[in-house]
């Protein structure tokens, strides 16, 4: 009999927890809602539930689904630097305090986007800084740090929760998206939402849902890979790996340790469950983040798909096209030229696989709405994550400021190819965005040609406005010119706003 009533009891409970009505992890305190745009919002509750959102001068009713699911869509609201409540009425009520109004974006990507205000290399000064910083924002920004794992199937929800960024918290936000945030919100002088999704050493394909990477020209081979390499995995396998890793973690228990001794650390395998599996991204941390209102995207990725660079062009386009169509809206896009890592260029002839991912990446602003910025003068040669990264959302946040929100700015663009002209044995390389054109130092340098035999040689060159005409005596008929192609180039060109020429190859046409 006692039993009988546990069971009643739980059943019971069971019933009333399902009929409550429930927000996604996105709906909770301290978070920023886009401005002047309709603003999605949704959650769960009992079938035919009536659910009443209110938000500001926007209320807002609707019935939940047979599946317990329900939306509305709030009005277009004004920025607020004022607090508001979010309140949605059911059998319950819900209410999420200190919401602002303002601009929130979207930072996806790899590990540099991951790399935190407070990661190891950062300068203590510079740390100190972006605590101070915060003091000066007055919580007028707020980060959201997607903490959910991959998924084999696409989820509702992510992990996570808003924080204001302040001298106790700025350290786990972004580094690249805080600067962005920053400048936003010194430019525009308004609330700035950032919400960030990144992991380590992945590839645009573990970003993209599975139906829309299988209708690539890719997507097979991709999934091939896939396979073959899951034939290395076993449970016995997997077991040894945790307990390496752990007795690693145990010997380095500091972040600086880490850096350190990381060559020591056990290689990753690939595992049915890891991040590196297709898709997998996409279903546990962006899947669950859709439709919720945001500006634009800053994007940092590109390295992870070093071995296949050829597939690329097709993945970003596809992962750009996807997401705004989960969104039901063009949105922005702006990401990151890979960085210069590893020993600085000393051969003219260097061909390794990063200035053919920089080259991929072009691909993305074949796309409208779309945009680059440079890193290439940002790196350092001993870390693939440099720790100077307010240059690269100040970059991002120009770019977005100029187009997105119609600042006049100056130039915001770096420097880049737009056609050649052989003259004799020179060529005449023009460039766009360039005005102001100048050397970093005495001489221009990182230009490298090929001869008529094949052999690659360092090139002379001379600034002639928006034009450099680049010649050698080793080279009388160049056959090919490239400038900064390298994976940690010499970088010798910026333009009047003091940013970098991007790095580029041609073949010379002659008649």
């Amino acid at each position: 009999m006692k039993t009988c009533f546990v069971l009643l009891l739980l059943c019971l409970c069971v019933g009333v927890s399902r009929a409550e009505v429930k927000l996604p992890a996105l709906f909770s305190d301290h978070m920023v809602a886009q401005a002047r745009t309709p603003v999605p919002v949704w959650g769960w509750a009992k079938e035919g539930e009536e659910v009443q959102v209110t938000l500001a001068t926007e209320t807002k009713s609707a019935k939940a689904g047979a599946d317990g699911k329900w939306k509305v869509m709030l009005g277009a609201m004004k920025a607020s630097h004022e607090p508001q409540t979010l309140t949605v009425k059911g059998v319950n009520t819900v209410t999420v305090k200190d919401v602002l109004i303002g601009e929130v974006w979207l930072g996806g990507g790899q590990s540099n986007m991951a790399f935190q205000v407070a990661a190891p290399n950062v300068a203590p000064e510079t740390l100190a800084e972006a605590k101070a910083q915060t003091l000066t924002v007055k919580s007028k920004i707020r980060f959201f740090m997607v903490t959910s794992r991959g998924a084999d199937e696409p989820q509702e929800d992510v992990g996570g929760s808003w924080a204001i960024a302040a001298p106790e918290t700025i350290g786990k936000c972004s580094a690249v998206a805080w600067y962005f945030g920053l400048a936003l919100q010194q430019k525009l002088h308004t609330p700035v939402g950032l919400i960030v999704s990144s992991v380590g050493g992945t590839g645009a394909e573990m970003w993209i849902p599975k139906e829309d990477l299988d209708k690539t020209s890719v997507g097979a081979a991709i999934w091939k890979r896939h396979e073959e390499a899951l034939k290395g995995y076993s449970k016995e396998a997997e077991a040894k790996y945790k307990e390496e890793e752990a007795a690693w973690r145990k010997a380095n228990p500091t972040q600086e340790l880490m850096v350190k001794n990381a060559k020591q650390r056990p290689r990753p395998f690939y595992a049915p469950d890891g991040s590196k599996v297709p898709t997998r991204l996409y279903n546990g941390k962006i899947a669950g983040l859709e439709p919720y209102a945001v500006k634009g995207v800053i994007w940092f990725q590109g390295d992870g798909n070093g071995k296949h660079p050829e597939e690329y062009p097709e993945l970003i386009q596809t992962l750009i096209r996807t997401w705004r169509a989960h969104w039901h809206a063009e949105l922005p896009f702006y990401y990151v030229e890979v960085n210069n890592m590893h020993p600085l260029q000393t051969r003219p002839d260097e061909d390794k696989f990063l200035p053919v991912i920089r080259e991929a990446q072009n691909a993305a602003l074949k796309l409208p709405k779309t945009g680059v910025v440079c890193s290439i003068d940002l790196g350092i040669a001993e870390n693939a994550h440099f720790p100077v990264k307010k240059p690269v959302g100040d970059r991002l946040a120009n770019l977005a400021l100029s187009e997105v929100y119609g600042l006049e700015l100056g130039e915001v663009h770096s420097p880049e190819f737009a056609s050649h002209e052989a003259e004799g044995e020179k060529v005449r390389v023009r460039l766009k965005y360039a005005d102001g054109l100048k050397a970093r130092g005495a001489e221009v340098r990182g230009f490298v040609l090929k001869n008529s035999d094949g052999k690659w040689v360092w090139a002379e060159g001379k600034i002639e406005g928006n034009e450099v005409v680049v010649w050698s005596k080793e080279a009388p008929k160049p056959q090919e010119v490239r400038y900064a192609w390298a994976e940690n180039p010499i970088v010798s060109l910026e333009n009047g706003a003091g940013l970098p020429l991007r790095p580029f190859r041609v073949v010379v046409e002659r008649e």
